[in-house]
């Protein structure tokens, strides 16, 4: 297998085990087909949190501690 495969969804079907394995031990990402048309991915998840800095930027002056809209706003309803 390399980096990369397509597979039809019957196929995914008989063989889900061993190719999610692949994906988790070979970092194999995986596209499932239906009729040739590409309809999900199936990829490793990043084991580390260190991809998520650089992701978010938080601009000067904002409050990331303050409420999203003003409390008079906000209903409640039960």
């Amino acid at each position: 297998m390399d980096k990369s495969e397509i597979v039809g969804i019957g196929e995914f079907r008989q063989r889900a085990t061993e190719l999610i394995r692949a994906v988790e031990e070979k970092a194999l990402s995986i596209t499932i087909a239906r009729r040739g048309t590409p309809v999900a991915e199936l990829r490793p998840l990043s084991s580390s949190l260190s991809t998520l800095v650089g992701s978010v930027t938080v601009l000067d002056g904002v409050d990331l501690t303050a409420p999203a809209s003003d409390p008079s706003e906000w209903t409640a309803t039960h």
